[in-house]
């Protein structure tokens, strides 16, 4: 019985998380692909894009890091709301492996995106771990489920889906700071990097752990 309202209470918390998912991806492709495809509101807040960088090729590489991030968000929020493995093992995989493509592609061009990120070098080296930690934490999902440990696949795939959200916490991140405390865009964006990922990591510790608890000696 506590098992059963276990899977019901899960059930809703997918269901919530796509519905929340699927909103936020219709708003990022209006925003990023058909009301500011040139990036104009963001490009405006840089200091300068190295003159050996085509603006065009970022461009690209950002539109290409949009695209993936909202793949990931998507098939990510598929899995953890409906096509669970039991059910749909078929299905469960097909789109984990989508999952991790949109993950690949995210990390991909977050390398060339970098070095050019707002805030200089702080946020550049901030990325860049990021980058690191989401990829180790891809990979453990990925590991854990070719090892037939369901319930470490499942905190891996927490820890790994929450880092989807930092482009929105840095986003009300940067607002607050510039809007309410006042301070330059620049370092509002810097402060709110920073924070998103510590936050993220901190999150998704307590979500894995909250939601799927280890049940036994091995702890992932």
């Amino acid at each position: 019985m506590a098992s059963s309202r276990t899977r019901k209470r899960l059930g809703w918390v997918g269901g919530a998380v796509f519905l929340a998912a699927a909103l936020y991806v219709v708003y990022m492709a209006y925003a990023s692909f058909i009301a500011d495809p040139g990036d104009v509101s963001f490009l405006a807040h840089k200091t300068s894009l190295h003159r050996h960088l085509s603006h065009g090729a970022w461009l690209v590489a950002l539109h290409v890091h949009v695209a993936s991030a909202l793949v990931a968000i998507l098939a990510g929020a598929l899995n953890f709301g409906w096509t669970r493995a039991r059910a749909h093992p078929v299905l469960h995989r097909a789109v984990g492996y989508l999952y991790l493509a949109g993950v690949l592609g995210v990390d991909g061009t977050s390398g060339y995106l970098a070095p050019e990120a707002t805030g200089g070098e702080v946020v550049t080296v901030a990325f860049n771990l990021l980058n690191v930690y989401w990829l180790v934490a891809a990979f453990w999902v990925y590991w854990m489920a070719r090892k037939r440990r369901p319930d470490a696949h499942r905190r891996w795939a927490v820890r790994s889906y929450v880092f989807l959200d930092t482009n929105a916490l840095n986003r009300g991140f940067t607002w607050l700071s510039v809007h309410v405390a006042g301070l330059p865009f620049a370092t509002a964006y810097t402060m709110a990097v920073c924070l998103s990922i510590a936050m993220n990591v901190a999150l998704g510790e307590v979500l894995a752990r909250t939601l799927y608890p280890c049940t036994s000696a091995r702890r992932a």
